[in-house]
């Protein structure tokens, strides 16, 4: 008997830790102090959170279909239980949920699951209602090769390696507030700079545009990271035949691309366009110099606890 309850306790952990099936969250419970006493045992030994499978649609507001979150209600006509937004109404034959669920508040609470970029190395285990606004500000969020013939998507660290074990392309360092001259070669059409200072990529575009040849610089990050901030200064100056110098210019902000549709076309955003004059065969001679800009320290405000309104959505 002790043998066939350790093999059934053996089966029932390997439940756990396997791949939810579809429609359903693998999470952790967690006890989350005051109220949180509900969701794991009284037992002075019991752990401080345990993984569990569930539903998803146990998590999702019967009527706007998205994630709830605390306070939740629930109609006393059928037992819908729906989110602070929907609970005037939400439907045409139930009334006003006028019922607070104190102990659904602690679950929605603290049920978290693993960030979906566990894969490209974040390992943060989130409140499923919070779980979008962290997956578009994960800084582990894979950013695509720009190569149009190349499906590698990875985080920068390893799109970095990537580049220069693959591709042949290692990045060219860069000093925040120091120009930099570099040697391109224009039918290379992207070349890969890191800022020494933090690490982050920024990728170089070259392509034909008319007789000319445009240049841009983006920053390479995951589409919702909105810091640090960059301004850029892009150049390129050659001495002509008739012994004068000869310059183009520009300077502009530095937009962001998680370049999932590859490196930014030619004359896309804000450009460089080089004449041809100004080229040296494919090479072309550029000067780069990239800021950081850092923001005033701004005063944080006191955040609202009034939930905010929601856009509704059907779930997948």
């Amino acid at each position: 008997m002790e043998g066939g309850e350790s093999n059934g306790k053996r089966a029932s952990a390997e439940e756990v830790k396997s791949e939810p099936e579809e429609g359903e969250v693998l999470m952790m419970l967690q006890d989350g102090g005051e109220g949180g006493g509900a969701l794991v045992a009284a037992e002075s030994m019991a752990p401080a959170q345990i993984d569990v499978r569930m539903d998803l649609t146990l998590l999702h507001c019967q009527g706007c279909l998205l994630p709830l979150k605390p306070p939740v209600f629930k109609c006393e006509a059928a037992g819908h239980v729906v989110c602070y937004h929907c609970r005037a109404v939400h439907g045409t034959i139930c009334s006003r949920a006028s019922t607070h669920c104190g102990e659904l508040d602690a679950v929605v609470g603290a049920a978290k699951v693993p960030c979906p970029y566990r894969a490209f190395g974040c390992e943060r285990h989130v409140v499923y209602h919070e779980a979008a606004d962290h997956q578009r500000a994960c800084h582990c969020a894979p950013c695509s090769c720009p190569d149009p013939a190349c499906a590698f998507a990875g985080s920068r660290a390893a799109l970095l390696d990537h580049f220069a074990a693959v591709h042949r392309r290692p990045a060219a360092t860069v000093r925040y507030g120091r120009a930099r001259d570099l040697g391109l070669s224009v039918s290379g059409c992207w070349h890969a700079l890191v800022g020494e200072e933090d690490g982050s990529v920024f990728l170089v575009s070259l392509g034909p545009l008319g007789a000319a040849t445009a240049v841009s610089l983006v920053c390479v990050r995951p589409d919702g990271e909105a810091a640090p901030q960059f301004w850029c200064k892009l150049s390129v100056e050659r001495l002509g035949g008739d012994n004068r110098d000869r310059l183009v210019l520009m300077a502009s902000a530095v937009s962001s691309s998680a370049l999932s549709t590859g490196a930014p076309a030619p004359g896309q955003g804000m450009f460089l366009a080089v004449p041809q004059e100004l080229l040296s065969g494919d090479t072309l001679t550029l000067t780069v110099r990239i800021d950081l800009i850092r923001p005033a320290a701004a005063a944080a405000a006191p955040k609202s606890t009034t939930p905010q309104p929601r856009t509704a959505r059907r779930m997948q």
